[in-house]
């Protein structure tokens, strides 16, 4: 016996328990959609067929009819609805905003670099308490111009003509730091933030900041940062010291916090390897530095005069704020501008790709490069230097 025929668009289903249910299926060429339903009754479906094609007949949209879109609509009815402001964060000012997300910083598993958190807290004292709700665009961009026409703490009492300023790279972390502080209250404490307070015009900024620093050491410059060196004091380093720190920077490609902490601990037994623990690096990732022959014998000089229980292998710096000021005193007694002492990682690179001893992928690892975009610059030197070596 064959059952009865189904009006168009109609279809007979089998559920599990046996039981039959009617499947009403409209398409329509002009939104290429298909509408469909299930119905327990014939008369259903039917129905809900030709109200369907009603609705699209007069160009309504017939998605309310569907069983997904009336979940749809329930789901967002039951969602919680998003938080209004606190009007007690309005009146936040930013002194108040910069301190909540250094103590969020401090409490939590990634804690800023020394480093960071001095910029955080010149930030905080720069702006003091005027409040978020009244900082504009402007502000922000008459402090960029403020800051780079502002000496250096170390330089202030020193004629303008031979004062330094500060750096745009060095103004840039200012604004970062600012900018991460406000976007970070305003995501987890309903702050209203301004989102167009960091969206400055072209020329504005100082153009290098769109563009990565690439400064290298010049001839000869290696030898007048030594010769700089001062007999050993209460704040200066010798010679030797120099030549080890900056001679160790230069084989390894370290950072200042990870030379300055780096133990007598993390070296290998056969003294080949350094390995830096997640705590002391920029990116919170651990890694093996390999150590050339120049490395160890800087290792070895260095424990033959290195106190008893002292723990670090360069105890001589005490922080990594200590290196950089001693450095840039060093910089200015060797009479040679603009060299950071970061800029060293980028020599010690550079010369590792050039070297051509070591693959692509090991040098990132040594160095502690995240991504090809942050080490794209150095390519060009590995291809350089595999072509020297072809010729």
């Amino acid at each position: 016996m064959t059952s009865p025929a189904l009006p168009t668009g109609i279809r007979l289903l089998t559920k599990n328990d046996g039981q039959f249910s009617y499947q009403a299926r409209l398409n329509c060429r002009r939104t290429k959609r298909e509408y469909n339903q299930r119905f327990d009754s014939l008369a259903e479906a039917i129905q809900w067929r030709q109200q369907v094609q009603s609705l699209l007949d007069a160009g309504v949209d017939p998605s309310p009819l569907t069983r997904k879109h009336k979940r749809n609509v329930a789901l967002k009815a039951l969602a919680p609805t998003p938080a209004k402001p606190d009007d007690a964060m309005q009146g936040l000012t930013v002194r108040q905003a910069v301190n909540a997300y250094l103590k969020h910083r401090e409490q939590s598993h990634h804690k800023l670099p020394a480093n960071s958190v001095t910029d955080y807290q010149r930030v905080r004292d720069d702006w003091g308490d005027l409040p978020v709700a009244q900082l504009r665009n402007e502000d922000v961009a008459n402090y960029i111009a403020l800051m780079l026409s502002t000496p250096l703490k170390r330089d202030a009492h020193k004629p303008a003509d031979e004062a330094r300023m500060h750096s745009g790279a060095t103004v840039r972390k200012f604004v970062y730091a600012l900018k991460k502080a406000l976007e970070w209250n305003a995501k987890n404490k309903g702050l209203e933030l301004n989102k167009f307070l960091f969206d400055f015009e072209k020329g504005i900024v100082p153009s290098a900041w769109g563009a990565p620093r690439e400064r290298r050491l010049h001839p000869g410059e290696e030898e007048r940062l030594y010769a700089a060196g001062l007999a050993r004091g209460e704040f200066t380093y010798s010679r030797q010291d120099w030549e080890h720190i900056i001679g160790f920077a230069l084989e390894t490609a370290m950072r200042e916090q990870e030379i300055v902490k780096a133990c007598w601990k993390h070296l290998s037994a056969d003294r080949l390897t350094l390995f830096i623990p997640a705590a002391h690096t920029k990116t919170r990732r651990a890694r093996t530095v390999l150590l050339s022959q120049r490395a160890r014998a800087i290792v070895k000089a260095q424990e033959e005069k290195c106190p008893e229980k002292e723990t670090r292998i360069f105890y001589q710096v005490p922080n990594p704020k200590a290196l950089g000021t001693s450095f840039a005193r060093l910089t200015e007694r060797a009479g040679i501008d603009d060299l950071h002492f970061h800029d060293l990682r980028h020599e010690a690179t550079s010369r590792l790709c050039e070297a051509g001893k070591l693959s692509q992928m090991a040098i990132m690892e040594m160095t502690g490069h995240m991504s090809m975009q942050t080490f794209r610059g150095y390519v060009h030197l590995i291809r350089d230097g595999l072509t020297t070596r072809l010729e």
